[in-house]
Protein backbone atom coordinates (compact mmCIF):
# COMPACT_ATOMS: atom_id res chain seq x y z
CA UNK A 1 0.00 0.00 0.00
CA UNK A 2 1.04 3.26 -1.04
CA UNK A 3 1.95 5.77 1.56
CA UNK A 4 -0.62 8.05 3.57
CA UNK A 5 -0.32 10.97 1.95
CA UNK A 6 -0.72 9.09 -1.85
CA UNK A 7 -4.30 8.09 -0.84
CA UNK A 8 -7.42 9.73 -2.70
CA UNK A 9 -10.48 8.46 -3.09
CA UNK A 10 -12.29 7.29 -6.61
CA UNK A 11 -15.31 6.65 -5.68
CA UNK A 12 -17.01 8.28 -2.88
CA UNK A 13 -18.41 6.42 0.00
CA UNK A 14 -21.94 7.69 -0.37
CA UNK A 15 -21.58 6.19 -3.80
CA UNK A 16 -19.80 2.86 -3.11
CA UNK A 17 -22.76 1.44 -0.77
CA UNK A 18 -25.38 2.65 -2.89
CA UNK A 19 -24.41 1.29 -5.55
CA UNK A 20 -23.25 -1.90 -3.80
CA UNK A 21 -26.37 -2.44 -1.86
CA UNK A 22 -28.73 -1.51 -5.01
CA UNK A 23 -26.88 -4.27 -7.28
CA UNK A 24 -26.96 -6.49 -3.96
CA UNK A 25 -30.68 -5.95 -4.01
CA UNK A 26 -31.59 -6.24 -7.57
CA UNK A 27 -29.21 -9.49 -7.70
CA UNK A 28 -31.20 -10.93 -4.63
CA UNK A 29 -34.89 -10.30 -6.91
CA UNK A 30 -33.24 -11.99 -9.79
CA UNK A 31 -31.80 -14.55 -7.88
CA UNK A 32 -35.49 -14.83 -6.33
CA UNK A 33 -37.09 -15.18 -9.33
CA UNK A 34 -34.77 -17.61 -10.82
CA UNK A 35 -35.66 -20.31 -8.26
CA UNK A 36 -38.86 -19.76 -8.56
CA UNK A 37 -39.07 -20.38 -12.10
CA UNK A 38 -36.91 -23.43 -11.43
CA UNK A 39 -39.03 -24.99 -8.77
CA UNK A 40 -42.15 -24.00 -10.77
CA UNK A 41 -41.03 -25.25 -14.18
CA UNK A 42 -38.96 -28.53 -13.06
CA UNK A 43 -39.82 -28.97 -9.51
CA UNK A 44 -36.25 -29.01 -8.17
CA UNK A 45 -33.21 -26.90 -8.36
CA UNK A 46 -30.15 -27.92 -10.40
CA UNK A 47 -26.32 -27.54 -9.53
CA UNK A 48 -26.17 -24.43 -11.41
CA UNK A 49 -28.59 -22.48 -9.45
CA UNK A 50 -27.02 -23.81 -5.89
CA UNK A 51 -23.89 -22.72 -7.35
CA UNK A 52 -25.38 -18.80 -8.02
CA UNK A 53 -26.80 -19.06 -4.56
CA UNK A 54 -23.61 -19.69 -3.19
CA UNK A 55 -22.07 -16.70 -5.31
CA UNK A 56 -24.98 -14.32 -3.78
CA UNK A 57 -24.06 -15.33 -0.47
CA UNK A 58 -20.46 -14.84 -0.79
CA UNK A 59 -20.47 -11.85 -2.35
CA UNK A 60 -23.42 -10.24 0.35
CA UNK A 61 -20.71 -11.81 3.16
CA UNK A 62 -17.85 -9.36 1.53
CA UNK A 63 -20.71 -6.57 1.27
CA UNK A 64 -20.87 -6.44 5.06
CA UNK A 65 -17.78 -6.95 5.91
CA UNK A 66 -16.91 -3.90 3.83
CA UNK A 67 -19.47 -1.53 5.34
CA UNK A 68 -18.35 -2.41 8.73
CA UNK A 69 -14.65 -2.20 7.50
CA UNK A 70 -14.53 0.35 4.62
CA UNK A 71 -15.16 3.47 6.75
CA UNK A 72 -11.05 2.85 7.30
CA UNK A 73 -10.45 3.71 4.50
CA UNK A 74 -12.12 6.31 3.93
CA UNK A 75 -11.00 7.61 7.12
CA UNK A 76 -7.25 6.70 5.28
CA UNK A 77 -8.30 8.73 3.02
CA UNK A 78 -9.09 12.28 5.28
CA UNK A 79 -6.51 11.83 6.77
CA UNK A 80 -4.50 12.05 3.39
CA UNK A 81 -6.55 15.25 2.62
CA UNK A 82 -5.23 17.02 5.92
CA UNK A 83 -9.15 16.97 7.09
CA UNK A 84 -8.96 14.84 9.67
CA UNK A 85 -6.07 14.18 12.13
CA UNK A 86 -3.70 11.09 12.13
CA UNK A 87 -3.70 9.49 15.17
CA UNK A 88 -1.78 6.49 16.46
CA UNK A 89 -6.09 5.05 17.64
CA UNK A 90 -5.52 4.76 13.73
CA UNK A 91 -3.15 2.12 13.00
CA UNK A 92 -4.45 -0.97 14.72
CA UNK A 93 -7.88 -0.83 12.67
CA UNK A 94 -5.89 0.10 9.75
CA UNK A 95 -3.83 -3.41 10.00
CA UNK A 96 -7.54 -4.52 10.35
CA UNK A 97 -8.65 -3.25 7.32
CA UNK A 98 -5.44 -4.22 5.72
CA UNK A 99 -6.49 -8.44 6.65
CA UNK A 100 -9.98 -7.76 5.75
CA UNK A 101 -8.06 -6.70 1.69
CA UNK A 102 -6.90 -10.22 1.29
CA UNK A 103 -9.56 -12.01 2.51
CA UNK A 104 -11.87 -9.71 0.18
CA UNK A 105 -9.63 -10.44 -2.95
CA UNK A 106 -10.62 -14.14 -2.35
CA UNK A 107 -14.52 -14.07 -1.46
CA UNK A 108 -14.03 -11.55 -4.72
CA UNK A 109 -12.44 -14.63 -6.92
CA UNK A 110 -14.83 -17.15 -5.01
CA UNK A 111 -17.88 -15.73 -6.04
CA UNK A 112 -17.38 -14.65 -9.49
CA UNK A 113 -16.16 -18.26 -10.01
CA UNK A 114 -18.95 -19.54 -8.75
CA UNK A 115 -20.81 -18.32 -11.04
CA UNK A 116 -18.37 -19.18 -14.38
CA UNK A 117 -18.69 -22.85 -12.84
CA UNK A 118 -22.87 -22.64 -12.42
CA UNK A 119 -22.39 -21.51 -16.41
CA UNK A 120 -20.18 -24.86 -16.59
CA UNK A 121 -23.08 -26.71 -14.90
CA UNK A 122 -25.85 -25.32 -17.17
CA UNK A 123 -23.97 -26.16 -20.32
CA UNK A 124 -22.85 -29.88 -19.23
CA UNK A 125 -26.52 -31.01 -20.50
CA UNK A 126 -25.69 -29.21 -23.75
CA UNK A 127 -22.40 -30.97 -24.41
CA UNK A 128 -22.46 -34.29 -22.70
CA UNK A 129 -23.72 -36.50 -25.81
CA UNK A 130 -21.62 -34.81 -28.64
CA UNK A 131 -18.05 -36.62 -27.65
CA UNK A 132 -16.50 -33.36 -29.58
CA UNK A 133 -18.49 -30.90 -27.32
CA UNK A 134 -17.72 -33.19 -24.26
CA UNK A 135 -13.81 -33.02 -24.74
CA UNK A 136 -14.22 -29.23 -25.27
CA UNK A 137 -16.79 -29.13 -22.26
CA UNK A 138 -13.73 -30.57 -20.09
CA UNK A 139 -10.99 -28.85 -21.31
CA UNK A 140 -12.64 -25.70 -20.51
CA UNK A 141 -13.82 -26.50 -17.27
CA UNK A 142 -10.05 -27.64 -16.58
CA UNK A 143 -8.90 -24.27 -17.74
CA UNK A 144 -11.25 -22.51 -15.70
CA UNK A 145 -10.47 -24.05 -12.61
CA UNK A 146 -6.65 -23.47 -13.13
CA UNK A 147 -7.06 -19.70 -13.73
CA UNK A 148 -9.24 -19.92 -10.28
CA UNK A 149 -6.34 -21.34 -8.39
CA UNK A 150 -3.80 -18.95 -9.96
CA UNK A 151 -5.85 -15.59 -9.21
CA UNK A 152 -5.89 -16.89 -5.82
CA UNK A 153 -2.50 -18.06 -5.13
CA UNK A 154 -0.82 -14.96 -6.91
CA UNK A 155 -2.55 -12.33 -4.32
CA UNK A 156 0.18 -10.87 -2.12
CA UNK A 157 -0.09 -11.85 0.99
CA UNK A 158 2.36 -10.39 2.81
CA UNK A 159 1.14 -7.04 1.93
CA UNK A 160 -2.28 -8.11 3.98
CA UNK A 161 -1.02 -10.09 7.01
CA UNK A 162 2.29 -9.13 6.81
CA UNK A 163 2.39 -6.81 10.26
CA UNK A 164 1.94 -3.30 10.04
CA UNK A 165 5.45 -2.36 9.79
CA UNK A 166 6.00 -4.58 6.95
CA UNK A 167 2.85 -3.21 5.38
CA UNK A 168 4.19 0.67 5.52
CA UNK A 169 7.84 -0.01 4.94
CA UNK A 170 7.69 -2.64 1.99
CA UNK A 171 4.14 -2.57 0.00
CA UNK A 172 4.56 1.04 -1.09
CA UNK A 173 8.34 -0.22 -2.55
CA UNK A 174 8.19 -0.53 -6.56
CA UNK A 175 9.04 -4.10 -6.53
CA UNK A 176 5.44 -4.78 -4.80
CA UNK A 177 3.47 -2.49 -6.64
CA UNK A 178 4.40 -3.90 -10.37
CA UNK A 179 4.31 -7.10 -8.53
CA UNK A 180 0.67 -6.67 -7.77
CA UNK A 181 -0.01 -4.63 -11.24
CA UNK A 182 1.11 -7.46 -13.03
CA UNK A 183 -0.85 -9.75 -11.28
CA UNK A 184 -4.02 -7.61 -11.64
CA UNK A 185 -3.67 -8.11 -15.45
CA UNK A 186 -2.72 -11.78 -15.26
CA UNK A 187 -5.99 -12.14 -13.50
CA UNK A 188 -7.99 -10.19 -15.81
CA UNK A 189 -6.79 -11.62 -18.56
CA UNK A 190 -7.90 -14.80 -17.23
CA UNK A 191 -11.30 -13.96 -16.10
CA UNK A 192 -11.67 -12.58 -19.95
CA UNK A 193 -10.44 -15.84 -21.50
CA UNK A 194 -12.25 -18.03 -19.08
CA UNK A 195 -15.89 -16.38 -20.07
CA UNK A 196 -14.91 -16.60 -23.62
CA UNK A 197 -14.18 -19.74 -23.72
CA UNK A 198 -16.91 -20.29 -21.44
CA UNK A 199 -19.70 -18.69 -24.32
CA UNK A 200 -18.26 -20.78 -26.80
CA UNK A 201 -19.94 -23.98 -25.93
CA UNK A 202 -23.34 -22.85 -26.27
CA UNK A 203 -21.59 -20.99 -29.97
CA UNK A 204 -20.61 -24.41 -30.82
CA UNK A 205 -23.91 -25.56 -29.99
CA UNK A 206 -26.08 -23.53 -32.02
CA UNK A 207 -23.75 -24.01 -35.05
CA UNK A 208 -24.94 -27.97 -34.84
CA UNK A 209 -28.71 -27.47 -33.95
CA UNK A 210 -31.14 -27.48 -36.78
CA UNK A 211 -33.50 -24.42 -35.93
CA UNK A 212 -34.30 -21.24 -37.64
CA UNK A 213 -31.41 -18.39 -37.68
CA UNK A 214 -34.19 -16.28 -36.01
CA UNK A 215 -34.24 -18.59 -32.76
CA UNK A 216 -30.32 -18.96 -33.29
CA UNK A 217 -29.96 -14.60 -32.91
CA UNK A 218 -32.54 -14.95 -30.06
CA UNK A 219 -30.39 -17.16 -28.39
CA UNK A 220 -26.87 -15.76 -29.23
CA UNK A 221 -28.14 -12.30 -28.26
CA UNK A 222 -28.67 -13.72 -25.11
CA UNK A 223 -25.60 -15.74 -24.08
CA UNK A 224 -24.11 -12.86 -25.29
CA UNK A 225 -25.24 -10.69 -22.12
CA UNK A 226 -21.74 -12.65 -20.66
CA UNK A 227 -19.92 -9.65 -23.05
CA UNK A 228 -21.11 -7.32 -20.58
CA UNK A 229 -19.12 -9.05 -17.35
CA UNK A 230 -16.31 -9.12 -19.68
CA UNK A 231 -16.35 -5.14 -20.01
CA UNK A 232 -16.73 -4.72 -16.19
CA UNK A 233 -13.17 -6.79 -15.32
CA UNK A 234 -11.45 -5.17 -18.50
CA UNK A 235 -12.97 -1.53 -16.69
CA UNK A 236 -12.54 -2.99 -13.34
CA UNK A 237 -8.51 -3.26 -13.85
CA UNK A 238 -7.66 -0.88 -17.00
CA UNK A 239 -9.10 2.39 -16.20
CA UNK A 240 -6.96 4.63 -14.39
CA UNK A 241 -4.57 2.41 -13.46
CA UNK A 242 -0.62 3.15 -13.84
CA UNK A 243 1.78 0.33 -14.09
CA UNK A 244 4.44 2.45 -11.39
CA UNK A 245 1.35 3.15 -9.04
CA UNK A 246 -0.79 1.01 -7.00
CA UNK A 247 -4.42 1.09 -7.45
CA UNK A 248 -6.80 2.81 -5.21
CA UNK A 249 -8.11 -0.11 -3.37
CA UNK A 250 -12.08 1.68 -3.02
CA UNK A 251 -11.83 1.33 -7.09
CA UNK A 252 -10.57 -1.81 -7.28
CA UNK A 253 -13.43 -2.71 -4.96
CA UNK A 254 -16.03 -1.12 -6.45
CA UNK A 255 -15.92 -2.57 -9.66
CA UNK A 256 -15.48 -5.93 -8.31
CA UNK A 257 -18.44 -5.95 -6.27
CA UNK A 258 -19.85 -4.43 -9.51
CA UNK A 259 -18.39 -7.64 -12.03
CA UNK A 260 -19.83 -10.07 -9.20
CA UNK A 261 -23.45 -8.67 -9.13
CA UNK A 262 -23.67 -7.92 -13.18
CA UNK A 263 -22.59 -11.50 -13.53
CA UNK A 264 -24.99 -12.94 -11.09
CA UNK A 265 -27.94 -11.58 -12.87
CA UNK A 266 -26.57 -12.14 -15.86
CA UNK A 267 -26.33 -15.94 -15.26
CA UNK A 268 -30.24 -15.76 -13.67
CA UNK A 269 -31.45 -13.74 -17.18
CA UNK A 270 -29.66 -16.76 -19.33
CA UNK A 271 -31.09 -19.17 -16.91
CA UNK A 272 -34.02 -17.91 -17.36
CA UNK A 273 -35.23 -17.84 -20.69
CA UNK A 274 -34.27 -21.43 -20.83
CA UNK A 275 -34.81 -21.02 -24.51
CA UNK A 276 -34.02 -24.18 -26.60
CA UNK A 277 -36.32 -25.81 -27.65
CA UNK A 278 -38.31 -27.92 -24.97
CA UNK A 279 -41.75 -27.11 -24.98
CA UNK A 280 -41.55 -26.85 -28.53
CA UNK A 281 -40.48 -30.12 -29.64
CA UNK A 282 -42.81 -31.31 -27.38
CA UNK A 283 -45.59 -29.74 -28.52
CA UNK A 284 -44.79 -30.69 -31.99
CA UNK A 285 -43.77 -34.04 -31.44
CA UNK A 286 -46.92 -34.08 -29.98
CA UNK A 287 -48.46 -33.10 -32.99
CA UNK A 288 -46.37 -35.51 -35.29
CA UNK A 289 -47.59 -38.36 -32.96
CA UNK A 290 -51.60 -37.58 -33.09
CA UNK A 291 -51.75 -35.66 -36.05
CA UNK A 292 -55.66 -34.29 -36.15
CA UNK A 293 -58.08 -36.00 -38.53
CA UNK A 294 -59.64 -32.63 -39.51
CA UNK A 295 -57.05 -30.83 -40.92
CA UNK A 296 -57.28 -30.28 -44.48
CA UNK A 297 -53.42 -30.18 -45.22
CA UNK A 298 -53.46 -33.64 -43.98
CA UNK A 299 -57.16 -34.76 -45.77
CA UNK A 300 -55.24 -33.60 -48.86
CA UNK A 301 -52.14 -35.43 -47.99
CA UNK A 302 -53.56 -38.71 -47.56
CA UNK A 303 -55.45 -38.63 -50.79
CA UNK A 304 -52.41 -37.36 -52.56
CA UNK A 305 -51.19 -40.83 -50.94
CA UNK A 306 -53.38 -42.92 -52.23
CA UNK A 307 -52.37 -41.55 -56.02
CA UNK A 308 -48.51 -40.91 -55.49
CA UNK A 309 -47.17 -42.09 -52.10
CA UNK A 310 -43.80 -40.34 -52.63
CA UNK A 311 -44.92 -37.13 -53.09
CA UNK A 312 -47.21 -37.61 -49.37
CA UNK A 313 -44.23 -38.84 -47.73
CA UNK A 314 -42.48 -35.03 -49.08
CA UNK A 315 -45.55 -32.92 -47.72
CA UNK A 316 -45.73 -34.56 -44.26
CA UNK A 317 -42.54 -33.47 -44.42
CA UNK A 318 -42.79 -30.16 -45.02
CA UNK A 319 -46.28 -29.56 -43.13
CA UNK A 320 -44.30 -31.18 -40.08
CA UNK A 321 -41.40 -28.34 -40.49
CA UNK A 322 -43.70 -25.63 -41.05
CA UNK A 323 -45.40 -26.10 -37.98
CA UNK A 324 -41.64 -26.27 -35.94
CA UNK A 325 -41.20 -22.93 -37.08
CA UNK A 326 -43.98 -21.32 -36.18
CA UNK A 327 -44.11 -21.78 -32.75
CA UNK A 328 -43.42 -19.12 -30.86
CA UNK A 329 -39.83 -18.40 -28.92
CA UNK A 330 -41.17 -16.69 -26.02
CA UNK A 331 -39.04 -16.55 -23.18
CA UNK A 332 -41.55 -17.89 -20.59
CA UNK A 333 -42.98 -20.43 -22.90
CA UNK A 334 -39.93 -21.91 -23.35
CA UNK A 335 -38.28 -22.99 -19.47
CA UNK A 336 -36.69 -26.15 -20.46
CA UNK A 337 -33.12 -25.62 -21.54
CA UNK A 338 -32.31 -28.55 -19.40
CA UNK A 339 -34.32 -31.22 -21.12
CA UNK A 340 -33.78 -29.81 -24.93
CA UNK A 341 -30.41 -28.31 -25.37
CA UNK A 342 -29.28 -31.01 -26.13
CA UNK A 343 -28.07 -32.01 -29.79
CA UNK A 344 -27.34 -35.67 -30.29
CA UNK A 345 -28.04 -38.68 -32.25
CA UNK A 346 -30.72 -39.76 -30.45
CA UNK A 347 -32.70 -36.77 -30.66
CA UNK A 348 -32.26 -37.32 -34.25
CA UNK A 349 -33.24 -40.66 -34.22
CA UNK A 350 -36.41 -39.70 -31.82
CA UNK A 351 -37.28 -37.20 -34.60
CA UNK A 352 -36.85 -39.61 -37.42
CA UNK A 353 -39.34 -42.16 -35.66
CA UNK A 354 -41.79 -39.12 -34.73
CA UNK A 355 -41.70 -38.90 -38.65
CA UNK A 356 -42.45 -42.84 -39.23
CA UNK A 357 -45.21 -42.47 -36.63
CA UNK A 358 -46.78 -39.72 -38.92
CA UNK A 359 -46.47 -41.74 -41.91
CA UNK A 360 -47.85 -44.84 -40.87
CA UNK A 361 -50.75 -43.32 -38.82
CA UNK A 362 -51.37 -41.44 -42.35
CA UNK A 363 -51.13 -44.14 -44.41
CA UNK A 364 -53.62 -46.25 -41.87
CA UNK A 365 -56.18 -43.68 -42.27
Amino acid sequence: MAEFDDQHSRVPESVFLGVLWALTGVSFIFLVFRIYAQVTSFRRLFLDDFLVVLSWVIILTAAIIWQIEGKVLYELYAISAGTKPFNLEFLPRYNTFMRFNAAFEILFYSALWCVKFSFMALFYRISAKVKSLRIWWFVVLFCTASVYIASIGDIEYKCSFGGLEYIITQCPQPNHVHYENRMFWANCAGDVITDLMILSIPFLVLWRTRISLRKKLILLSIFSATIFIMVVAIIRVATGMTYDRQMNIDWLCFWSFVEVEVAIIVSCVASLRQLFVTSQNQSSSGRAAYPNATDPILKKSKEEYNQDPSRSLGSLGDVQSHTNDEVLMSPLSVVRVRQDFEVTHTDASQSADSDKACRHQTSFD
